[in-house]
């Protein structure tokens, strides 16, 4: 073999060597990682619903048919005295515990008529920020309310509650229409005050 063509084959021997080491030299790093990508969580209009839950307990007054009388040197001087007593449960959903939708059911017993109605309402409550610990309730309810023991006797049933809240709690007045009469009333209605315990989850 010819000494040029000997040489020739020396560098492409030596060139193929060494384009192995660079390719070995030639690697490529991958980072990986053990944590998921965030999910975005959801920005729907329901996602902003939360669990909302209420309990109240209200008197109803009447007035007092013995105002301005004295007896043995005691004047009456109370215009309105209780007249029963009202418990009333709520279960729905809020949004940022400014309103909140519920279903609603209760006992309400007054004496002097000598009735006890069930009634059965879906109610909005509207509750404005006045601080940060307090609040406005404003509350509307409408459904059906029941007399119970006088037979079929029903009529829609209305609530309307203005009050003060703040620390889970509030205190109230309201005045409820039963939808039927009663003795000589034209609708059965009475004017309530309470105390209510709201839950915003």
């Amino acid at each position: 073999m010819p000494l040029k063509m000997k040489l020739h084959l020396k560098l492409c021997l030596i060139f193929f060597a060494s384009s192995l080491y660079c390719a070995a030299q030639n690697t490529t790093v991958f980072i990986t990682s053990a944590d998921e990508p965030e999910k975005k969580s959801g920005s729907g209009f329901f996602s902003d619903f939360a669990p909302f839950s209420q309990f109240a307990v209200s008197f109803p007054f009447r007035s007092n048919p013995e105002y301005g009388e004295t007896d043995n040197s005691n004047s009456n001087n109370n215009w309105f005295i209780p007249d029963g007593l009202s418990a009333h449960g709520g279960f729905g959903v809020h949004v940022y515990e400014s309103i909140a939708f519920s279903a609603n059911t209760g006992v309400d017993w007054q004496i002097t008529p000598k009735l006890v109605s069930v009634p059965v309402y879906g109610s909005v409550l509207l509750n404005p920020s006045i601080s940060d610990e307090s609040s406005i309730l404003i509350q509307a309810g409408l459904g059906k309310a029941f007399a119970i023991g006088h037979g079929d006797i029903s009529g829609t049933y209305q609530k309307y509650r203005v009050g003060y809240f703040t620390n889970y709690y509030g205190i109230y007045g309201e005045i409820n229409f039963y939808g039927y009469a009663w003795n000589d009333a034209p609708q059965m209605s009475t004017i309530n005050v309470g105390i209510c315990l709201l839950n915003f989850e």
